[in-house]
């Protein structure tokens, strides 16, 4: 990502907290105008495919079409180097993964965000039937 503004490398450990909250809550109650409003303009979102999607608003369509009726359930946070790692589940009424969320922080706005499943093989099979693996 490029960008002309200065990156803090250090997460701020009062922020990122509440940044990482507001993403939760935004994102279970399918807020996405809130959603959107956390990340920053030219803010990667990578999905558990490998799929880059790039840009504030093309992230809140994405968000839209392949997390309707998905919510996330928090199991754990840990900060390492200038990244935020969110641990939890995915639920949505097919199924129910364990996956970890790789949150950048750039003042104060959510820059990139990495989306990787953690679960078992007999936990991914169901994602197929519900059409997530295309």
């Amino acid at each position: 990502m490029q960008t002309t503004e200065p990156i803090d490398r250090q997460p701020d450990s009062i922020t990122l907290p509440t940044l990482i909250e507001s993403y939760v809550d935004t994102f279970n109650r399918h807020d996405l105008t809130a959603l959107g409003k956390l990340f920053h303009p030219q803010a990667t979102l990578v999905a558990p495919i490998n799929v880059q999607v790039k840009g504030r608003e093309a992230i809140v369509d994405y968000v839209a079409f392949k997390a309707k009726g998905m919510s996330i359930e928090v199991e754990n946070i840990a900060v390492e180097a200038d990244t935020v790692i969110l641990g939890g589940r995915v639920r949505c009424p097919a199924f129910r993964v364990r996956a970890h969320w790789h949150f950048r922080i750039i003042q104060g706005s959510i820059a990139r965000l990495h989306l990787r499943l953690v679960a078992s093989m007999q936990e991914l099979l169901p994602l197929k039937d519900a059409g997530y693996g295309e």
